[in-house]
């Protein structure tokens, strides 16, 4: 994975520093590596930030959850709290149109590090009719990502089609997001959140505790592929399934 060759990077240079030869790690840094969690910035408006969900958890606690039980120390980072997970640190905004994240990745990107980058926005401009220009908008907001840190692993959602008059719009916003992502092949996974359905949402927006645990499936298998853990990752239980 991808994300692999960036932790391991320090190793790398110590066994070319000793030419060629791996100094020990002493007990303190041993530990230290070992304890290092991945950092995980959940990014993007209110399906990041929960609504929709009373516990404000959305799908931030399905999918820390499941990270924790496959063995991924993985620590959700950002300037907000909410929910009632274990870990419920995000930077999901409430109406918040991409350009409006954009002004704001600079800080983030240096304030919180993130090493992986959950991108779930522009739903936002196209209910507001600011269709127009928003898949360019997007490309701005990557490459302010990327420019911050040329080694961040962002995993970019398709949005959900919500059960409105803009879903024109929205199945277009969608089909021109590989194209985004092929701007940055190294750093830009994509994910499929136009599978969930608008029943699965309480208001034709929002997604209700089903769609929610949609979503976090969704993430995970996206996350199973740029995680240096992601080939060991267990199975989680499938909820586009009957019974799942």
């Amino acid at each position: 994975m991808r994300l692999l060759n960036r932790l391991a990077a320090p190793l790398l240079a110590a066994v070319l520093l000793t030419g060629g030869t791996a100094l020990p790690a002493t007990p303190a840094v041993a530990a230290e590596q070992q304890q290092q969690a991945i950092r995980i910035m959940p990014l993007g408006d209110s399906l990041t930030f929960g609504k929709g969900d009373r516990a404000a958890n959305g799908y931030r606690n399905w999918l820390h959850s499941w990270l924790t039980l496959s063995g991924v120390d993985a620590d959700f980072v950002g300037s907000q709290t909410d929910g009632t997970g274990a870990d419920t640190g995000h930077e999901g905004h409430p109406g918040w149109r991409i350009a409006w994240l954009t002004r704001h990745a600079d800080h983030w990107m240096a304030t919180y590090k993130p090493q992986v980058v959950l991108l779930d926005i522009g739903t936002n401009d196209l209910i507001r009719n600011q269709a127009n220009g928003s898949t360019q908008r997007l490309a701005q907001l990557i490459d302010r990502l990327v420019a911050a840190d040329p080694k961040v692993e962002i995993v970019l959602a398709k949005l959900l089609v919500v059960k409105h008059r803009n879903a024109r719009e929205f199945r277009s916003f969608n089909a021109k997001l590989a194209k985004v992502a092929a701007r940055h092949p190294r750093n830009v996974t994509l994910v499929d959140m136009s599978v969930i359905p608008a029943s699965d949402t309480v208001d034709g927006v929002h997604p209700d505790t089903t769609g929610y645990q949609k979503m976090a499936f969704q993430w995970y298998q996206g996350l199973r592929r740029v995680l240096p853990t992601g080939r060991s990752m267990q199975p989680v239980a499938n909820p586009f399934t009957a019974g799942g």
